[in-house]
């Protein structure tokens, strides 16, 4: 009988969490689910924690697959070839999830017919937890420009992603975003559950949270986006979405953690780069329609920065150490 979800766990040098991960995951209320776990050449014992995970728990689908460092994009692209799930999701080694995500977003998703079924989830750090809510929007430039762009929280179609021209961009941070903005296009059934599942842990080492020249690979993944709408001549359908998270990462959170980097030549070039795409690509972005529509102070914000200012703002986020918008 086919798996109803397979859930892909991307480890590396994860010895600490990964096992609080799993637990998570083989207590799920869901039956008949595939756990599919990747040693990404980890170097600490993450390898060693994970085979006495899989032996104290011999009555899991659980696969462990070992293979050489190659990045979180490789590994998941990796993890995806493996999957025979009716459906598909991912959990990261320092998350965690509620015994019944995986019921109630399968449950949902067969329901409804849905290419992906989307949860709330929460934000977790040493303050407490904070509930952060996904949805509901439309399918098109409403999605795009509504969507959180993280994996873990939705579940996916394994043969309706198999059929589209979709990875995740190897060798390159922010591959979640890749992934997610280019499969907007081609959706036509999601769903949402107004409950939140994901524990989220934000761990300060982690490399999301790591503030270093790996940031310019947000334009490499910003150009593949844009590559792939024009490619499948949606650009000037989505132009207007695409222009608005181009605005919202290189003068958001990116723009933050690029104002974080310590080096002062590579921090500057780094916001250069990302300045000159946006500017580049849409040089009228100031009256972007979402820009000037949907209010809020991040958006005021937003609509302040200019060439002249830009790295004003960049010592103010720098000095006054802001990670988020």
């Amino acid at each position: 009988m086919r798996p109803t979800v397979s859930v892909i766990v991307p480890c590396y040098n994860c010895a600490s969490t990964v096992g609080k991960a799993l637990e998570s995951l083989v207590n799920q209320t869901l039956d008949n689910m595939e756990i599919i776990v990747i040693n990404d050449g980890s170097t600490d014992s993450t390898e060693e924690v994970l085979k006495t995970f899989i032996d104290n728990h011999p009555n899991h689908n659980i696969q462990l697959y070992s293979k050489e460092n190659e990045g979180i994009a490789e590994t998941r692209n990796f993890g995806l070839t493996k999957v025979t799930g009716e459906y598909f999701g991912f959990l990261d080694s320092d998350d965690y999830t509620v015994p019944e995500m995986f019921e109630k977003l399968y449950n949902l998703a067969k329901k409804e017919q849905l290419e992906v079924a989307i949860s709330d989830f929460y934000w977790v750090n040493s303050k407490g937890k904070t509930l952060q809510k996904e949805g509901p929007y439309e399918t098109g430039p409403d999605m795009m420009v509504n969507l959180f762009a993280v994996l873990w929280n939705k579940i996916y179609l394994t043969d309706f992603i198999r059929s589209l021209d979709i990875s995740f961009p190897t060798g390159n941070r922010y591959e979640d975003a890749c992934f997610l903005y280019c499969l907007t296009m081609h959706l036509k059934k999601i769903g949402f559950t107004n409950e939140a599942y994901v524990h989220y842990v934000q761990q300060e080492s982690s490399i999301t949270h790591t503030n270093n020249d790996q940031v310019k690979n947000m334009i490499t993944v910003f150009q593949i986006i844009l590559d792939y709408y024009k490619k499948h001549n949606m650009y000037e359908t989505y132009k207007d979405a695409l222009e608005y998270i181009h605005i919202k990462f290189f003068l958001g959170n990116s723009f933050l953690r690029s104002a974080q980097i310590k080096d002062r030549k590579d921090r500057n070039q780094t916001i250069k780069m990302g300045w000159d795409l946006l500017n580049k690509e849409f040089p009228n972005w100031h009256q972007n329609p979402y820009l000037n529509s949907l209010g809020g102070l991040k958006n005021k914000y937003f609509k302040t920065v200019y060439g002249w200012n830009l790295m004003l703002y960049a010592w103010i986020f720098r000095h006054f150490k802001k990670n988020n918008l």
